[in-house]
């Protein structure tokens, strides 16, 4: 796993802007480099093609200049070049257009400002008519070159972002280039990782131009990933030879109700087999059977709906003081022993806890349940937080008081409303999720797909969060690297979704089921 800074459209223009002032590096030299970096791209797809034509559509700024200046380059390795000046709302041309054209002049390379009347003589468009500056709507005729490009079927290669995307948000402005190949210099922005301007940005890579960390100056991004790296598969690094299952960690389950035996057994079974040392299950008593078969290795304490209540919290309490870290809601129900079980964990114990599902709808629903999260003192050994809430869109809403809609709009707002509200760790799932928390930077994952939308597979991401923090909090070495509980988290939604892309591969989405992905942790976890 590899951590990789993300940057909006106004961090990448601030370190540009310090790589030119404050180091010195002249801006002719980057686009030198940038240039370079899409010219060669597009060579290494046109290596089959015979005598090939690519067309360059630059628009007035330096997102043109980058395509004018790669289109000179592209000339000088034999490759017919035509350049097509998309001049917008706005006739002028920017300074380092200029310059790029004036160049370009010199290389026998054709520039027309009238779009040809058909594509299909080229093999290839390089799309450099807007690059993270636009903030506005893609209209009029301009729209209809975006249009023609996207139905031409040719192989497009954007410029740093696929015109027509939101760099910060992720969002289309009106119409957006569906990419071939996107490359991006510098950073990786924050909007070609974010749906949907994930769709279009086809395969992202990153060259370096020199602006890197080094262009700071104590400004540092405040989202970051993780990225696949090569595995050796050669061994399970972060296990300790000389542990014992009680130094891998202990997690209470309290799910599941005579009618949702499943979401406490795919919780329970996520958190054993994703290597925490030892599993204990507080359910109703109907359910005893099914994890006996099932799960022999989970320890199982029941209750039923006519336990004395003294009996009940007795139980509880017991199996809170012995764990090192709890997992509540999946399966849970929103009745009111459910809202007992809840309220008691929220306030009696100190130690993490995961809130999903019902669990998360009780808290949004009742006063003194929000009030336990507040008061919560934070009980982990990092100090960050000692609850993690794992909200679905729905749930979301219901925690913020707002619609699905509003989340679809600015889900970052939203997550932001709800960290106002409540001191925790919120992973906010979705299509591409985010992990946040007050005082942490924002991580965005890019593993998973959308096998994911499954019945259970959040109470299968439940309990391997749960595990995580466990083993985490139980390791005297940083465990998997993490450095504090909110980075378990973070691994935590990257393994879920890793565990999707690898039974993608071997299997399809559409077959996948979310018993199935801890079946793929024995893959995913080497």
């Amino acid at each position: 796993m590899k951590k990789e800074y993300l940057v909006s459209a106004d961090e990448m223009q601030r370190y540009d802007r310090n790589t030119i002032e404050k180091i010195g590096l002249k801006a002719c030299v980057l686009m030198e480099r940038a240039a370079y970096a899409v010219a060669m791209e597009v060579r290494s797809l046109l290596t089959d093609k015979k005598n090939p034509k690519v067309l360059v559509l630059a628009g007035n700024g330096n997102n043109g200049a980058d395509g004018v200046c790669a289109g000179r380059i592209l000339r000088e390795y034999g490759i017919a070049v035509h350049i097509c000046l998309i001049s917008g709302r706005d006739s002028s041309y920017g300074e380092e257009l200029q310059r790029q054209l004036d160049v370009a002049s010199y290389y026998d390379i054709p520039v027309q400002k009238e779009f040809p009347a058909s594509l299909q003589e080229y093999d290839l468009i390089i799309d450099a008519l807007f690059g993270n500056g636009l903030n506005r709507q893609i209209q009029g005729a301009v729209k209809d070159v975006v249009d023609a490009v996207n139905t031409s079927g040719l192989l497009v290669v954007s410029v740093d972002i696929p015109s027509g995307i939101d760099a910060t948000t992720g969002k289309v402005l009106g119409c957006a280039v569906k990419a071939t190949v996107t490359v991006t210099f510098g950073f990786y922005k924050i909007g070609q990782l974010r749906y949907p301007g994930r769709k279009y940005c086809g395969k992202i890579v990153k060259a370096k131009i020199a602006i890197n960390e080094t262009g700071f100056f104590g400004e540092i991004p405040r989202w970051f990933t993780y990225f696949p790296k090569e595995q050796t598969h050669s061994k399970e690094a972060f296990r300790d030879p000389m542990g014992n299952k009680g130094t891998f960690g202990k997690v209470l389950v309290v799910a599941g109700r005579d009618s949702t035996t499943g979401a406490a057994i795919l919780c329970a079974s996520s958190a054993l087999r994703s290597g925490c040392g030892m599993v204990a299950v507080f359910t109703e008593k109907e359910n005893k059977e099914a994890f006996l078969k099932v799960l022999p290795e989970a320890m199982v304490e029941t209750y039923t709906g006519f336990e004395d209540k003294t009996s009940f919290e007795k139980k509880i309490q017991k199996w809170m003081k012995w764990a090192d870290v709890i997992v509540t809601g999946c399966g849970l129900l929103r009745d009111d022993m459910a809202y007992h079980m809840v309220k008691q964990i929220l306030e009696e114990t100190e130690k993490p806890v995961v809130c999903d599902a019902d669990a998360l709808q009780l808290i949004a629903g009742k006063e003194d349940l929000k009030a336990a999260v507040k008061k919560r003192v934070a009980g982990c050994k990092d100090g960050i937080s000692s609850v993690v809430f794992t909200p679905h869109p729905g749930e979301l809403a219901s925690l913020a008081g707002c619609s699905v809609e509003d989340i679809k709009e600015n889900r970052m707002a939203v997550a932001d409303r709800v960290l106002e509200k409540f001191p925790v760790i919120l992973v906010a799932k979705d299509a591409d999720t985010l992990v946040c928390a007050k005082g942490c930077d924002t991580y965005l994952n890019v593993t998973g797909n959308d096998g994911l939308a499954t019945a259970g597979s959040g109470d299968v991401l439940a309990g391997l969060t749960a595990s995580m923090i466990a083993q985490y909090l139980c390791r005297k070495e940083p465990f998997l690297q993490s450095e504090s509980v909110f980075d378990a988290v973070c691994k935590s939604v990257y393994l879920h979704g890793a565990a999707a892309d690898f039974l993608a591969k071997e299997n399809g989405k559409s077959f996948l089921v979310a018993s199935d992905l801890i079946q793929a942790y024995k893959y995913i976890l080497k």
